[in-house]
């Protein structure tokens, strides 16, 4: 029997192959599409498709993609839903009508709440020691009702260059109290900050004492 080297036999093999009745056999477009999918899974890990490590992998993938969906869809309908019920007729004034504490009294309350960390209750005091301060230099009136960023846009006027503070510190005000939202050690911090400077500061000349709206 005559021996066939490999390069005969390959040969040999191409023209049986190149028959009409192999024809069903022929590697299509789809075949050499899904042949490129199972590589690239394969690649990604060494154990190949199949692999316990790949499946780990694939997991940890979905997993990623679907928290990513879903804080995706919290943060663009979420919370504009939640802000959305922040309607006027809904926010009320930063000082209780019976809250009849000094300014000092709340702003002492305020520092031992951020002392023990309870950064919202830090917040809420330190807005209302704001309000409250403004009131008793009579340069924004301590009218029952006014809100966080009526006081803001008041305020704004004896003390511009206190506008951005404050407004971010109504901002944080009602955030906390309104819509119930946590916050941090940095915001608190802002707005007894705000409070602490204003305290001291001098106001600008105006026209006289700015009155609600």
């Amino acid at each position: 029997m005559t021996s066939v080297d490999p390069d005969q036999a390959r040969r040999l093999l191409e023209r049986e192959l190149e028959r009409g009745e192999y024809s069903g056999a022929h590697v299509t477009w789809w075949d050499r599409a899904s042949q490129d999918v199972l590589a690239w899974f394969s690649s990604l890990r060494p154990d190949g498709v199949g692999g316990v490590g790949l499946s780990r992998t694939l997991l940890v993938v979905a997993i990623v993609v679907l928290v990513a969906v879903v804080v995706l869809v919290v943060v663009s309908r979420g919370l504009p839903r939640r802000r959305a019920r922040l309607r006027a007729d809904d926010v009320r004034g930063v000082l209780d009508d019976d809250d009849l504490r000094s300014a000092a009294t709340i702003a002492s309350a305020a520092r031992a709440a951020m002392r023990d960390g309870d950064w919202s209750t830090a917040v809420l005091e330190g807005y209302r020691a704001v309000a409250r301060g403004l009131g008793e230099r009579d340069l924004v009136p301590d009218v029952p009702g006014a809100t966080a960023g009526a006081i803001a846009v008041r305020a704004s006027r004896p003390f511009p260059a206190f506008r951005d503070d404050l407004h971010r510190a109504a901002t944080t005000f009602d955030d906390v109290r309104y819509l119930g939202l946590d916050t941090d050690e940095a915001a608190a911090r802002q707005v007894l900050d705000t409070e602490d400077r204003l305290r001291t500061a001098r106001p600008v000349r105006t026209d006289g004492p700015v009155v609600p709206a």
